[in-house]
């Protein structure tokens, strides 16, 4: 299950939405299968038709043509069960792959743990809550990001930075 976007309002009277995206992947093409969860319980969709407006999609479901029919999952997360991870590159990470882990510096001292990532126009930070309670960003490029392992991060960590 990978979150994809939220529906942020309805579009017009004929049943669109407006998504906004919150995946790094196109996953908004026509055909494409996503889904909202109630209760635990998916309620799947087809996209017949998509339109960027801003930082949005304009989205039409197959099968729905009426605001109505779309007014109940306004502000609902959307998913995609699509594994993309064929299309990462090296060094190109899952949002979920990187929260939670436990980062170190280069001497093997427990610094913290990644508690968000944060966009920003250069790409993205790491926010660590520190061992001490703190929090701290560090920019998630190569120059401070040394290694990515399954259980941890190992960072270089700069005087001033944490």
């Amino acid at each position: 299950m990978y979150l994809i976007g939220n529906i942020a309002n309805t579009h017009g009277i004929k049943g669109e939405v407006k998504i906004y995206n919150l995946s790094d992947f196109n996953r908004f093409l026509v055909s494409a299968k996503i889904y909202v969860q109630i209760k635990g319980v998916k309620k799947y969709f087809i996209i017949e038709r998509v339109r960027p407006q801003g930082n949005l999609f304009i989205v039409k479901f197959k099968g729905i043509d009426n605001i109505n029919d779309v007014l109940a999952y306004k502000g609902m997360d959307v998913f995609s069960d699509e594994d993309v991870s064929k299309q990462l590159e090296e060094d190109d990470y899952h949002y979920t792959s990187i929260l939670d882990k436990d980062v170190y510096s280069e001497d093997g001292t427990l610094l913290g743990k990644v508690i968000s990532l944060v966009p920003v126009p250069q790409g993205h930070l790491i926010e660590i809550e520190k061992t001490d309670g703190k929090k701290a960003l560090v920019p998630f490029v190569k120059a401070f990001v040394k290694e990515v392992t399954e259980d941890r991060i190992i960072i270089l960590p700069i005087e001033g930075l944490l």
